[in-house]
């Protein structure tokens, strides 16, 4: 058996068989129709939040960690936001342009290109069959601002205590962390 194909490469057959499988596996490739994947997402909890739980999340932690810097059980703590963050999701463009050409005899008169472009959103299936869009990128909430009522908020060490603390946690200016003592007829 060995021989045969000795005989067929010293021919030079073999090569040329070789090389006609070869093109007609790329052009199978090339002709092939194209489908499109489908992707599965893995089933993950819903990170849709509202502006109000966002909030008053994070007031809730504010208000945690002033706690633990005066010790007392109950300041209050507003947080206000600028914006919601911003969620960017795959997209999928798609351009065509169409020449035209008008001639008068052999001279060109004029011509026009017009082009379109599509864009559609990337679609995935989530673990439960549900189709949603494939998200790119997902930004946080933007806070505008702190403030804080404090028992304490009147002495100056307490207050700089907590603005420092907040503007370290949250990434914030001191100009957007305003610390304040309970009014004492309250």
């Amino acid at each position: 058996m060995q021989e045969k194909y000795r005989a067929l490469l010293k021919s030079g057959k073999l090569t040329y068989l070789l090389i006609a499988v070869c093109v007609i596996a790329a052009a199978a490739v090339v002709f092939m129709p194209e489908k499109k994947a489908e992707v599965t997402v893995p089933e993950t909890a819903e990170t849709e939040v509202t502006a109000e739980a966002y909030s008053a999340e994070v007031s809730a932690e504010v208000a945690q960690m002033v706690s633990a810097i005066t010790g007392e059980a109950d300041p209050h703590v507003t947080v206000t936001l600028n914006s919601m963050g911003e969620t960017v999701y795959a997209t999928e463009d798609r351009q065509s342009e169409r020449n035209a050409r008008e001639y008068t005899g052999d001279a060109l008169n004029k011509t026009q290109t017009d082009g379109d472009t599509e864009t559609t959103y990337i679609i995935v299936k989530g673990a439960d069959g549900e189709q949603k869009p494939l998200v790119v990128t997902q930004t946080q909430p933007e806070i505008r601002g702190v403030v804080i009522v404090s028992r304490r908020g009147g002495d100056a060490q307490i207050r700089e205590k907590i603005t420092e603390a907040v503007k370290t946690a949250l990434d914030l200016s001191s100009t957007q962390v305003c610390v304040t003592g309970y009014s004492e007829y309250t």
